[in-house]
């Protein structure tokens, strides 16, 4: 099990490689036990997802009852969530030689494990302001839009400094992976039945 002291650490070298700075890599563990214990990471971002889920049920079953209840839709959005973590990753696996990935597979899933829980937490105050502030859906939409786009560039130069490539490569790996993750989650959600209505996904 993993120690606060741990996370900490983690989340540091996260925030340094999300910086450009390459000595981030030096606060992972990057052995086999670092790659396992890195899935760990889900864990430490469930709060700001589970308040995500919430805020995502709450909007769906408000605006089309017929869904379900609350609970259910808050298990298949968790299950969308997780899907769309852990999948891309697997692809990866199987295409590590074929992508030229060689040895920096297990150093970027590493990284980008407990990026992504960094990136959870500095999501939450969009969710927040949703749950706290109902009627300023203008203000949570901007406010959501910018804090994607700057968790987007954060996340870019952390995988620029886990794969050690360069940033033509970089570019197109990075931009394969968002795009591929995308498309997942919005197919999972239709298959799901828990796509909220054009409006609501706006606001």
């Amino acid at each position: 099990m993993l120690s606060f002291e741990d996370i900490q650490r983690y989340f540091w070298g996260s925030w340094r490689m999300m910086n450009g700075h390459a000595d981030g890599l030096d606060f992972f563990d990057l052995s086999e036990d670092g790659f396992w214990q890195s899935f760990h990471a889900i864990t430490v971002s469930l709060p700001p997802l589970i308040l995500g889920w919430i805020v995502f049920a709450n909007d769906m079953v408000a605006f089309q009852p017929e869904v379900g209840t609350r609970l259910s839709v808050i298990g298949r959005v968790a299950f969308v969530d997780l899907a769309s973590w852990v999948l891309p990753l697997v692809v990866l696996l199987l295409l590590t030689a074929r992508i030229g990935l060689g040895n920096r597979f297990g150093v970027y899933v590493i990284t980008s494990n407990w990026g992504s829980a960094v990136t959870s937490w500095l999501a939450a105050p969009a969710t927040v302001i949703r749950v706290l502030l109902p009627g300023s859906t203008t203000l949570a939409t901007i406010f959501g839009l910018a804090l994607y786009m700057f968790v987007l560039v954060l996340t870019y130069r952390l995988t620029y400094v886990a794969l050690k490539k360069s940033h033509a490569y970089t570019a197109a790996f990075f931009a394969i992976l968002v795009i591929g993750s995308i498309f997942l989650m919005i197919g999972l959600q239709e298959m799901l039945g828990i796509s909220l209505p054009e409006p609501v996904t706006i606001g």
